[in-house]
């Protein structure tokens, strides 16, 4: 038997815009069942099944951002090719930011019930003459209910960070007494600190007695009120 695992997921919301950054790596836990007379054993072996996974996609068609954590495969495939197909079967032009967080989780619960899966969706609505941003964070077992990240009281537009998947590196990274400005930090400084925080995942695990769950090129997508654009992403290539 196969359980994917996707790694992880970082998403930085400054006053310029909001960063949405993953790695690559999908990796498997195999887990066997041996019989040796009445003797039963079980045995789990973790594998790197690809390092060049998509885990942030661009719903265009809304100019809302997603990121996918934990399946790396939803019913055989990868997990972003469920995400464009959910935004063919159920997204429409009249829907935004906070009707695809709502939509996202009810369309993989109900095609995917035995699917753990969770989303950071990210994008912004027109409020008067403003733009706000919204990031919303969702699992479809472990909170399966939108919550909005990036909100304090009285609905005022809070800035800072969430992340999901596997976080430990990156909680050791960040310690609230030493928190970036994130109010103060320009869009620049928002997509490095993204980065920083997965290459040193990724570079640190090279170095710990334990499975390289994070791995393979970062993929940045930032999007403002202007619209959204790849500021790295892998692409297809043949072989020289």
């Amino acid at each position: 038997m196969l359980l994917n695992r996707m790694s992880l997921v970082v998403t930085v919301y400054v006053p310029s815009g909001i960063v949405m950054a993953a790695d690559s790596r999908m990796s498997v836990l195999r887990t066997e069942d041996h019989e040796d007379g009445e003797q039963k054993t079980r045995v789990q072996q973790q594998l790197v099944l690809s390092d060049n996974a998509y885990k942030v996609a661009e719903l265009r068609t809304v100019g809302v951002g997603v990121s996918m954590y934990d399946a790396g495969m939803i019913n055989g495939q990868p997990a972003d090719s469920q995400i464009h197909r959910f935004e063919e079967e159920a997204v429409t032009p009249e829907d935004g930011v906070i009707s695809v967080g709502d939509k996202i989780l009810d369309y993989f619960q109900a095609n995917f019930p035995n699917v753990g899966v969770g989303f950071h969706v990210a994008g912004y609505r027109t409020e008067g003459r403003s733009s706000i941003p919204y990031v919303f964070v969702g699992h479809t077992v472990r909170e399966p209910k939108m919550r909005r990240v990036n909100c304090g009281e009285g609905d005022q537009v809070q800035y800072g960070i969430t992340r999901a998947g596997d976080t430990l590196i990156v909680n050791r990274l960040i310690e609230k007494q030493h928190l970036p400005l994130f109010a103060a930090m320009p869009l620049q400084d928002a997509v490095d600190y993204a980065v920083h925080l997965i290459r040193t995942t990724i570079d640190t695990m090279r170095f710990e007695p334990r499975f390289p769950s994070v791995g393979g090129p970062i993929d940045v997508l930032v999007v403002t009120p202007q619209g959204m654009r790849w500021v790295q992403r892998k692409e297809l290539r043949g072989e020289a």
